[in-house]
């Protein structure tokens, strides 16, 4: 199972190789997303956006893209009972799509978590079933951890 898997997934990475059109993020477009994960800090509940602001660069597949992000941790409290962070920030990303309809992106956020100040990097992915996508975005630093989420170019 593991091999056909495996040999899937080289297909479809050969099948992209040629492909050179920048799609998935553009300057002017707002991409949405909702989110939900696992941190060191619990779970969170999120929406982000992010907006391009320059594409068409390293041939025509790269993208910089700004936003922001709000979003919930909750957690137990020792002693027991639900505990809350919020959290708030901006964000900025480079995106390169290496594969029709996949934007991969790495960036940072630096914002709020909680009452401490936070900055954070991210490295993500979405695939894109013509408007809407699949995202998967994992972050490091203070509240490393991964997200699952969908999006929505408008």
């Amino acid at each position: 199972m593991k091999k056909k898997l495996f040999f899937l997934v080289a297909v479809f990475c050969f099948l992209g190789l040629g492909v050179q059109a920048q799609s998935t993020m553009s300057k002017g477009q707002l991409v949405g997303t909702l989110k939900v994960g696992f941190s060191g800090y619990g779970l969170p509940i999120g929406v982000a956006a992010d907006y391009g602001v320059v594409s068409g660069f390293i041939n025509g597949n790269a993208a910089v893209s700004v936003g922001g992000e709000v979003g919930v941790y909750m957690y137990d409290k020792v002693g027991g009972g639900l505990g809350v962070h919020l959290s708030a920030g901006a964000r900025g990303n480079f995106h390169y799509e290496f594969i029709n309809n996949l934007d991969t992106y790495v960036g940072l956020n630096l914002g709020v978590l909680g009452s401490s100040f936070a900055l954070n990097g991210h490295l993500g992915a979405r695939y894109y079933f013509g408007q809407w996508g699949v995202n998967l975005e994992l972050g490091g630093g203070s509240a490393f951890g991964g997200q699952l989420g969908v999006s929505m170019k408008f």
